[in-house]
């Protein structure tokens, strides 16, 4: 099973160009740490998509449960990274969609294998999920 969590920068930039739902093609599951949703909606202000993709099944709410690591990751990150970081490891997940290269670094140091916005658009327009962008 492919799991992956994703990050806000991701997740804004997938869902203006209308393509988040598109991550169902090669992810089982997608979790957005509650951070994340916290800054999608505050930044993007379109509650109505969001709830969309998580109707849609792929994508699923999440939350951290270990504070402290979190708290020790924020110093260093924003919150919706390092949520998304420490729930990897609660819940055993492969892939972290994320463009800020600090976070992709720790990422990589846990096993992760990271993905970016830009990897993730070239890959759909290759793969003929999305027009040339």
């Amino acid at each position: 099973m492919r799991i992956a969590i994703i990050d806000s920068s991701c997740l804004i930039c997938l869902v203006h160009l209308n393509l988040a739902s598109k991550l169902a093609h090669y992810f089982d599951v997608v979790y957005v740490p509650r951070s994340v949703q916290i800054e999608f909606n505050r930044k993007h202000r379109s509650r109505y998509r969001l709830n969309k993709l998580f109707e849609a099944g792929v994508f699923q709410k999440c939350m951290c449960k270990d504070e402290t690591n979190f708290r020790l990751l924020s110093a260093e990150l924003d919150a919706g990274e390092a949520e998304g970081l420490v729930q990897a490891q609660e819940r055993g997940v492969e892939f972290f969609l994320v463009d800020e290269r600090k976070a992709r670094e720790i990422g990589v140091r846990q096993g992760l294998t990271r993905y970016g916005t830009v990897r993730l658009l070239a890959r759909f327009c290759l793969e003929g999920y999305a027009e040339d962008i």
